[in-house]
């Protein structure tokens, strides 16, 4: 009996031994795959850095020395360019550009945007949304953000792009400080605006006064407006634009606002 039962204390010990390597085996591996991937994303971020560093200063050979002879770059907007030197030219163009002119062009990486991930026995994709702001005597004139893919491999200890993919290109509109820009009217000139507005049959948008303040409200939403030049405003809520039409006689006889959409027209039925 006492036998048995020793035998039975020896298996369970050997049991509770074993259970414990394997834990302590997978926190091990689990740690160390966790260290494999945080050291994969600080060198793939730091090649994100050094590939458009040398793309904003125009350094041609560490650019090149970053791309593969055999990149792929898709683009959603400009199809596949399956050329090194096509795409080396394009940022010559820019040089040429920058030294003969004022334009210049930069790249910025949005913040905690950047993945990386890896692809065992090649190296890595990274994934991210940039944006390119270009500038004319060092005033920005557009700013695009676009969504991207990078496929990276690992070449004789050296990293190289073998891929890109470029998409979801969409301009950013700068936003102003309504503030700044806004211009003092009258009673008599904000009385002129008020009234309704008829975008469809169903929507109706009404102008209407609190103090000097003009807003604009419908179906249950409010927002101010702030006028910058006579007869336009900005709409506060995101700096859009509404212009009051007006006829021969300069009355107000409807709206015209700018939105995501296109221009849409209101036609003025009453005043308020």
């Amino acid at each position: 009996m006492k036998s048995i039962k020793l035998k039975t204390l020896s298996t369970t010990f050997i049991c509770v031994i074993q259970l414990t390597f394997f834990s302590v085996t997978a926190q091990k591996n689990t740690e160390n795959s966790k260290s494999s991937s945080s050291n994969l994303y600080e060198e793939i971020s730091k090649m994100d850095s050094l590939l458009f560093s040398a793309y904003n200063n125009i350094d041609i050979d560490k650019y090149t020395s970053l791309i593969s002879e055999n990149v792929e770059f898709f683009h959603d907007k400009n199809g596949l360019i399956n050329s090194k030197e096509r795409i080396i030219e394009s940022l010559k163009k820019i040089a040429k550009a920058k030294n003969n002119t004022a334009y210049s062009i930069k790249r910025e990486l949005v913040k905690n945007t950047l993945e990386v991930h890896e692809i065992p026995g090649f190296g890595a994709m990274q994934t991210g949304v940039h944006q390119f702001i270009e500038t004319n005597n060092g005033a920005r004139t557009s700013t695009t953000q676009v969504k991207f893919i990078h496929i990276w491999k690992k070449q004789d200890e050296n990293w190289v792009i073998t891929k890109v993919f470029s998409y979801d290109h969409q301009p950013i509109k700068e936003k102003s400080n309504p503030d700044e820009d806004t211009i003092s009217l009258t009673n008599k000139q904000i009385d002129v605006y008020l009234g309704d507005y008829q975008f469809a049959p169903k929507f109706i948008l009404s102008i209407v006064r609190e103090g000097y303040k003009l807003f604009g409200m419908a179906q249950g939403d409010k927002i101010e407006i702030k006028p910058y030049e006579v007869h336009k405003f900005l709409i506060t809520r995101d700096n859009s634009k509404l212009e009051f039409l007006v006829d021969e006689k300069n009355n107000i006889i409807g709206i015209e606002m700018q939105t995501k959409k296109g221009i849409m027209k209101a036609k003025k039925i009453n005043n308020n």
